[in-house]
């Protein structure tokens, strides 16, 4: 019998981003599903299903990734989705210097699961993913 392969979502508005850890990720034999957009993204927490959610935080549009992860981790029309792990990511580092840090009330407020610097590091994204998919 076959073990099923994990399947994870990349909403990212950054092409490059999506080209660069798509091999990272089907390396470790996930399935990867591509959305260039919230929007998109949207659609496709429905139509596939992801086990795994990896969601750029700033993208060009009024439905960010942040009001992204909070709807689908508070709101009803998502409540299929609200346990799957969202790991958000942020070039916001590389660019300013800073970081996000979720802690507490913040984290509960926005919803991830996790957050990881871009550039990621292919060995540091694998152990967060796999953190969250062994089961």
């Amino acid at each position: 019998m076959e073990k099923h392969k994990a399947k994870i979502l990349v909403i990212d508005d950054d092409p490059d981003f999506i080209d660069a850890v798509t091999p990272i990720l089907e390396s470790a034999f996930y399935d990867v599903v591509p959305a260039s957009n919230p929007g998109e993204g949207k659609e496709k927490i429905f139509s596939e299903k992801p086990d795994l959610i990896l969601l750029d935080i700033m993208m060009d549009s009024l439905f960010d990734g942040f009001s992204l992860c909070h709807a689908i981790k508070t709101s009803k029309e998502y409540k299929e989705f609200k346990d799957t792990p969202i790991i958000l990511v942020s070039a916001v580092k590389e660019k300013t210097g800073s970081r996000f840090a979720f802690r507490g009330e913040e984290q509960g407020m926005i919803g991830p699961d996790d957050y990881i610097d871009k550039p990621v590091k292919p060995n540091d994204l694998l152990a967060r993913i796999e953190k969250f998919l062994k089961k």
